[in-house]
């Protein structure tokens, strides 16, 4: 099943959930645990205050961990490190040592990983088709009325219930507001669904980066590609929000050169420019590489969803099934080998980051 994601204004939410409940009753609607570990110096500190090591010393144990994210303390003490850093000497002294610190950092290591505490998703929904004690285990929590399952979200749809993320956002809430100051002081009634998407006033404040508050465009890195790219209609907004994360990112450039005239637009196929042309040449969307693999190799609606949904998931074992598939037929069109092949290399590429034009554009 895929993720169901619906985002509201934060005092709408709650209302959300309450029809959910009223509609399945709640034992077939709970809410997802999340699960704390013990990283490497909140188990040096936990241990340390359980073992009575003063707490002067408990900090300077912890000073002593190297600050490079996502190193364990198993790795610390024991991964030959070319150019071991002294303090890092000193804590394998102190870890080999009879010593209490060397009790405490003994103890930590073993700890490091466990489960230290759990928590409540702060979107996540799970609705299931029949009572929920049926397919999973579930708990109470202190600071939720709902069931909470005991698996965590990554694993739970296997289960056989679906996941919905009902968001409370900010920004709706702050347009809610607007319109309704509007009315109050102005007594101007606007209908969001009736506003042009072809205000050239609302494209020129992109223009200049005035983008204070505006959901997804306010970073300084995105005011900074606004400035560049001078949108001036809808699908550049749509195409930046998804270029503007880690991986695409590196193409924003390439894009807006383009845009600008400053750099060819160039397409592996002639073929290809009905569905890439929009994007100066360049592939944004999973939308894209669906309808360009019905084109190129005749895939049917339904193989280009398998084919979207292996990149979404990134899905290797997938994508080598579908590639013979995909070469063949697209050979069988007349389409050149080599040129075939690069165009599958750079999707293989592009699953790492593909993104959905359909969000995209709402987001625009």
């Amino acid at each position: 099943m895929p993720d169901i994601d619906t985002d509201f204004d934060d005092d709408g939410r709650q209302k959300v959930i309450d029809y959910v409940v009223q509609k399945y009753g709640t034992n077939q609607v709970a809410q997802i645990v999340t699960y704390g570990t013990m990283a490497a110096k909140s188990s040096i500190n936990d241990v340390a205050r359980v073992m009575d090591l003063p707490l002067m010393e408990s900090r300077a144990l912890t000073k002593m961990l190297p600050d490079k994210m996502g190193l364990t303390l198993k790795r610390v003490f024991t991964a030959p490190l070319t150019k071991t850093l002294d303090k890092v000497k000193k804590l394998r002294e102190l870890h080999a040592s009879n010593t209490l610190e060397g009790s405490v950092l003994r103890e930590a290591e073993r700890l490091e990983g466990s489960i230290r505490n759990t928590g409540i998703h702060a979107a996540g929904i799970i609705i299931a088709p029949t009572d929920l004690t049926d397919l999973i285990p579930v708990a109470t929590a202190k600071d939720s009325n709902l069931w909470v399952t005991q698996i965590e979200g990554n694993s739970i749809e296997s289960a056989g219930v679906i996941k919905m993320d009902f968001l409370g956002l900010k920004t709706l809430s702050i347009l809610k507001s607007a319109l309704e100051m509007l009315k109050r002081t102005q007594g101007v009634e606007i209908d969001l669904d009736d506003i042009p998407l072809t205000d050239e006033k609302t494209y020129e404040l992109y223009q200049k980066a005035e983008t204070n508050c505006i959901f997804q465009f306010e970073s300084p890195g995105m005011q900074k590609y606004m400035k560049e790219l001078k949108p001036d209609k809808l699908g550049d907004l749509i195409a930046m929000n998804a270029l503007y994360r880690p991986g695409p990112l590196a193409y924003i450039p390439s894009f807006i050169a383009r845009k600008h005239g400053k750099e060819p637009v160039a397409y592996d196929l002639p073929e290809m420019a009905e569905y890439l042309e929009e994007t100066y040449g360049i592939t944004v969307y999973q939308e894209q590489v669906m309808l360009l693999s019905q084109k190129l190799a005749s895939f049917t609606k339904g193989e280009a969803d398998v084919l979207r949904k292996a990149m979404g998931k990134k899905d290797r074992k997938t994508l080598d099934k579908l590639r013979p598939d995909f070469m063949e037929r697209a050979k069988a069109k007349g389409h050149p080998e080599k040129v075939l092949e690069k165009i599958w290399t750079d999707w293989e590429a592009f699953a790492q980051y593909a993104f959905n034009k359909s969000h995209s554009t709402c987001y625009a």
